[in-house]
């Protein structure tokens, strides 16, 4: 994967300084979904970098301004996926619902939503801490891409 998006970086030096920038953060992405580290922040950062290049409207203006086809950049990762060079534990995961109960509790006014939104988050933070570190692929087979 990126290989190809490496040698356009190199050997493109006709492109503008603006392309080169949206092609870092590009990249950028693509080493944050990389990373195999368990922790919160390492995690959080993965899968909000997973789904801004899965889903997000954003991605794909950002390619554009990068000089780059969208949908072929995202081909490649979900292609990267598949053959397991991009992986992902189950901790990457449970960080990142632990994150969303946590931003839930943050505005929560009624005090038994807020009550039952801190057992769950207690309740996240003992099945992360037992998490073993396994990557999962089981979402692996949901993309549906020729290799």
């Amino acid at each position: 994967m990126g290989t190809k998006i490496t040698a356009d970086i190199v050997a493109d030096n006709h492109i503008s300084n603006e392309q080169k920038l949206w092609r870092h953060v590009i990249l950028n992405a693509f080493e944050d979904v990389r990373a195999l580290a368990g922790d919160r922040k390492s995690s959080l950062n993965k899968c909000d970098a997973h789904f801004w290049i899965a889903q997000s409207e954003d991605f794909e203006q950002i390619c554009w301004w990068a000089g780059w086809e969208p949908d072929d950049v995202r081909f490649r990762y979900y292609k990267a996926l598949k053959n397991g060079d991009i992986k992902f534990k189950r901790k990457h995961f449970l960080w990142k619902q632990y994150n969303d109960i946590f931003k839930r509790l943050k505005v929560e006014v009624d005090i038994n939503i807020r009550r039952e939104l801190r057992r769950n988050l207690e309740n996240k933070r003992k099945q992360i801490s037992y998490a073993d570190n396994v990557f999962v692929d089981n979402f692996k087979r949901d993309l549906d891409i020729e290799i």
